[in-house]
């Protein structure tokens, strides 16, 4: 597999960021059929988190983690460097992360740590190409803070 070809930012370069871009609601099918396209397998967080242990229990289930990743942050570190365990029949996951402005606005350094923590997942899962590397990365969609759609972005 080719990664830097299989890149989100390679395949939808409106999106800003490395690892964790971000992305406009609107434009949240586009970005997903694209994905899906792309052959990535996707896992969607579901609910609407004000603070970071909810999303962090979020994006632990929709990454079909162990349940002790949902709460406690080393175990959400250490389950991601095992992504090729929860996910043995996909080489590219991405995770979709709607609503991620909720946690933004409510817990901007609970955002910003599990942003780090989905960036170094991204880093660490990758090698090269040897057997067990993952291609994973995360869009997370924020209204406002100066995301703007895929439209807008080539305007």
């Amino acid at each position: 597999m080719d990664a830097a070809a299989a890149r989100i930012g390679k395949l939808l370069p409106g999106l800003a960021g490395r690892g964790v871009l971000l992305a406009a609601p609107a434009d949240a099918e586009h970005v997903r059929r694209m994905l899906v396209d792309g052959g990535y397998a996707v896992a969607e967080a579901q609910g609407d988190a004000t603070g970071m242990r909810e999303a962090q229990a979020a994006i632990a289930r929709a990454l079909r983690l162990p349940p002790t990743a949902g709460r406690n942050l080393d175990a959400l570190v250490d389950s991601l460097r095992d992504l090729a365990t929860w996910w043995p029949d996909d080489e590219r996951v991405a995770l979709l992360w709607p609503g991620a402005e909720r946690l933004v606005e409510a817990d901007l350094p609970g955002f910003l740590t599990l942003t780090e923590i989905l960036r170094a997942a991204t880093d660490d899962l990758w090698r090269g190409g040897t057997p067990g590397d993952r291609l994973f990365e995360t869009v997370a969609f924020v209204r406002r803070h100066g995301v703007r759609e895929l439209g807008e972005a080539s305007a």
